[in-house]
């Protein structure tokens, strides 16, 4: 990939409880990567940090420890800024939709050659040399215009997947929660009965 990206390390600074802009660190990537919206920190900006600012669609991945390759794509509309042991990437989007790598990137396809590409031993390390490495199915790459609409055809389905998994796994637990109580509230109310003097 390293001839259709550019791979840059993030800021290294003590996140805050309040400041400027977010401050998006490795642990706030959950298993499926997304970002994490609670228990936010935060920095203040400077111009030390700007050129770490993130914009919509960039993505974040992790370079070290347990949760080396878990990738996120930023969504927000907020400022926030990338921390040091996070690795942006920035595609030529000529080439390469961003949702569609961030697909990828969930991918077993991509686990597989990750896991392969890692090193260190109790702490593995997947830095920028690592990842320039990993092999991205471009469909069509002869032709930007056909391959940039398969990746989109490719990401709308995936997207719903996505949509429809994630309002499963949140969705069930509400709805057995609420089930749950309903019951509570019938049972209660029919084993209610008056009082007899006996």
């Amino acid at each position: 990939m390293g001839n259709i990206g550019e791979f840059t390390y993030g800021y290294a600074a003590k996140a805050q409880d309040s400041g400027d802009a977010r401050f998006v660190r490795i642990t706030d990537i959950n298993a499926n990567g997304k970002l994490i919206q609670e228990e936010p920190k935060y920095v203040n900006i400077s111009d030390e940090n700007e050129k770490y600012f993130l914009k919509k669609n960039d993505l974040l991945m992790a370079r070290t420890g347990a949760t080396f390759g878990k990738t996120m794509i930023f969504e927000e509309e907020y400022p926030a800024i990338y921390a040091g042991f996070l690795i942006k990437l920035s595609f030529d989007e000529k080439i390469v939709n961003p949702k569609y790598y961030w697909h990828f990137a969930q991918s077993d396809l991509f686990w597989d050659q990750a896991n392969k590409l890692v090193s260190g031993g109790g702490q593995p390390q997947f830095n920028a040399n690592a990842l320039k490495q990993v092999k991205l199915p471009i469909p069509h790459p002869d032709d930007a215009n056909k391959s940039l609409a398969e990746q989109q055809r490719i990401v709308s389905i995936l997207d719903n997947f996505d949509a429809l998994a994630n309002s499963l796994t949140e969705g069930l637990p509400r709805e057995i929660e609420l089930r749950q109580k309903q019951y509570e509230y019938y049972r209660d109310l029919l084993l209610s009965f008056p009082q007899s003097s006996a």
